[in-house]
Parts: C-alpha cells; sequence; structure tokens
C-alpha cells in the first residue's frame, strides 16, 4: 500500500521539483548555447525497426503491459524533473538492456539493470552525486518521493526502494547517471570556449553514457586536430554534423587509437557507431532516422 501511495504521489512531486531544479542548472552552466534544434522525437521508437522489436518482446512475453508502462510514466518523470529528452532516455534503456529490469540479475554480471549500472555507476550515485547536483536529496525525492541512496543492486530484495531492480528507481538512476554525464560535457566545452546545443550536447552525452566520457574527449578533440575549433562546434551544435562527425569511419578509428589498444579498437569503434545508429534511428525526429 505504501509503495502503491508513493508511486501515485510521482507525478506530483515530478512537477513540484522540476522547476527549482531547471532553474539551477540553467544556471550552473554559462556555456556559449544557442538553438533549439529539435533533435529528439516525441514519441518513440522512430524507426520500424525498433517498432517491430518492441512488438515482437510485446508477443513473446519479453515484457509486460505492466512494466512496459511503469518504465513509460517513470521516463516521463525522470525526464521531465531533470530536463532530458524523454525519447533518449527510453531509447539509451531500450539499448542497453532491451528494458529488462532484471538484466543480468541472474548471470551475475558486472552490469545490470535497466541501464546496465556497473560499480562505478552505483558509487558515483551515491557518493559523488553533490559534484554534478546542487541538491541532490531534493531532486531524487522530487521524483521518487524520498532519497533512494545507498542505491542497491542486492539480488535478495529487487522490490525495495532503494534497488536499481525496481523499475522506477532504475528509471531515475539511469537518468541521473546520463544527466551527470552532460554535466561533465557542459562544463568542459565551457571551460574551453566551446558554442553547443543542449540538445545535441544530450547525443553526445549518450555515447559518454555508454562508451565513458574518455572516448567523447578523444572523439572531440579528434574532430578539433581535423576540422579547428569551429568544426568542433559545429559537431556539438547541429544534428546534421553531430552525425556525420560521431558516423565517420576514420574519424572514429583514428580518435580511439589514442586510447584503446589494437586489440580492442576495431570491436570498440564498431560498437560506438552502432551505439550512435541506434540514438538516431530510435530517439530522433524522423527526418533524422531514415
Amino acid at each position: 500500500m505504501k509503495r502503491k501511495y508513493t508511486l501515485l504521489l510521482l507525478p506530483i512531486l515530478s512537477l513540484l521539483g522540476c522547476g527549482l531544479y531547471l532553474c539551477f542548472r540553467l544556471s550552473s552552466t554559462s556555456g556559449k548555447t544557442h538553438f533549439s534544434e529539435n533533435l529528439f522525437s516525441a514519441t518513440y521508437p522512430v524507426h520500424h525497426r525498433f517498432i517491430e522489436e518492441t512488438s515482437q518482446m510485446r508477443a513473446h512475453h519479453k515484457i509486460s503491459p505492466e512494466n512496459e508502462n511503469l518504465i513509460q510514466v517513470s521516463t516521463l518523470n525522470a525526464g521531465e524533473t531533470l530536463g532530458i529528452p524523454q525519447s533518449l532516455l527510453w531509447c539509451l534503456m531500450f539499448q542497453e538492456s532491451r528494458l529488462n529490469h532484471l538484466s543480468g540479475l541472474k548471470e551475475g554480471k558486472l552490469s545490470t539493470g535497466l541501464g546496465q549500472f556497473s560499480v562505478s555507476a552505483f558509487f558515483e550515485l551515491n557518493h559523488h552525486l553533490p559534484r554534478y547536483i546542487s541538491a541532490p536529496q531534493t531532486t531524487i525525492a522530487s521524483i521518487l518521493g524520498s532519497d533512494i541512496r545507498p542505491l542497491s543492486s542486492d539480488i535478495n530484495d529487487t522490490s525495495s526502494l532503494n534497488s536499481y531492480y525496481f523499475i522506477p528507481t532504475a528509471v531515475t538512476a539511469t537518468a541521473l547517471y546520463l544527466n551527470n554525464r552532460w554535466i561533465q560535457l557542459a562544463r568542459i566545452a565551457d571551460d574551453r570556449g566551446l558554442s553547443y546545443s543542449p540538445e545535441v550536447l544530450w547525443a553526445w552525452a549518450a555515447l559518454s553514457y555508454n562508451k565513458g566520457g574518455r572516448t567523447v574527449l578523444a572523439l572531440w578533440n579528434q574532430i578539433e586536430a581535423k576540422r579547428g575549433p569551429a568544426g568542433l562546434s559545429s559537431a556539438l551544435t547541429t544534428k546534421a554534423s553531430f552525425l556525420a562527425t560521431a558516423l565517420n569511419h576514420n574519424l572514429v578509428n583514428q580518435a580511439l587509437r589514442s586510447i584503446w589498444s589494437k586489440r580492442l579498437l576495431a570491436g570498440y569503434s564498431s560498437e560506438l557507431i552502432t551505439h550512435v545508429e541506434n540514438i538516431r534511428d530510435c530517439a530522433l525526429n524522423k527526418e533524422e532516422s531514415l
């Protein structure tokens, strides 16, 4: 009954906290932001291949209507509060786990749950969240009704509010970690005097979530080396330039060669390109996903 009451309060608490948090975030990054590209689709998934796969998941009972709806509602609440494009958050979780909130539980994998959280992700949210947002307790409570930290991955307790296997908590934690990646990249862009579109930077943040900040920065450095600061700002400002650079196999290979061994280079480069393609086809407006 208590959990049911908490879930009913989620949308109300989310709206109350949304305005305060977004005001803080806009004041916390002073970069040269411009344009609203309307990069992300309001309906998702966008491409028919993801629509078909989702239909097949339902048909084969790989996701229940209740869980799918709970993921949808939780994505709405977390996305609105943190200012994250909802299609990006949903598609990121779809790519990471195919919306299986218990993914990796039985296998004992290092990455687990909806957003495939690792040890470092748990540690960051439990101990370092104040490095990214000024009032983490208030922010989390505005989404879930209370601060759910310390976030747990206890396989014997998957239904408690602080469990990453509890869907509203998993979506919120995934959103917070993605939000941290956006803030991290925005601060770097600010320090380097780079222009960027907040929407386009979310796409880069999704790459950072999946492949790490070091990979994204290596790619940024390679873009700047080849095309100058103006070329890098363009890749952070327009969707066309983002896709042209992030899907450029030669550029990606050259960038990752500086941080990954030859043994890992081909696989990591291919995975990054695939991740960009999935973001494009699942989350971006239709004209960008054909």
